[in-house]
This record gives structure tokens, C-alpha cells and sequence, in this order.
């Protein structure tokens, strides 16, 4: 009996590591989707685009 307390013990020791590991991941991509978001957010492309071809044109 003391076997198989043993056993279980290891798979639910093991079980929470991978959980852990699960979590981490899930808590560090959902940090650097929002930072990134939050970095892009405010990128204005067009005024980019419009610019470089209005340098473009006056040289």
C-alpha cells in the first residue's frame, strides 16, 4: 500500500510541475501580447508611407 501512496504521490508531484510550467508559459505570452499591442497600437503606417514618398517626390 505504502508503494501505491508513493506512486501517486510522484504522478501528482509531477502533474503540478507541468501545470506550473503551463501556467508560466500562459502568464508570459499573455505579457508580451499585451505589451506588444500596447507598443503598435499608436503606429501610424500611413503618415510613415506618405512621408518617405513626399521625400521621395521633393529630391
Amino acid at each position: 500500500m505504502h508503494d501505491i501512496i508513493e506512486h501517486y504521490g510522484k504522478v501528482v508531484i509531477a502533474l503540478a510541475g507541468v501545470l506550473a510550467a503551463v501556467l508560466l508559459t500562459a502568464a508570459v505570452v499573455t505579457i508580451v501580447t499585451d505589451r506588444t499591442k500596447g507598443a503598435v497600437s499608436d503606429i501610424s503606417y500611413k503618415e510613415h508611407i506618405y512621408d518617405a514618398i513626399d521625400a521621395s517626390k521633393s529630391q
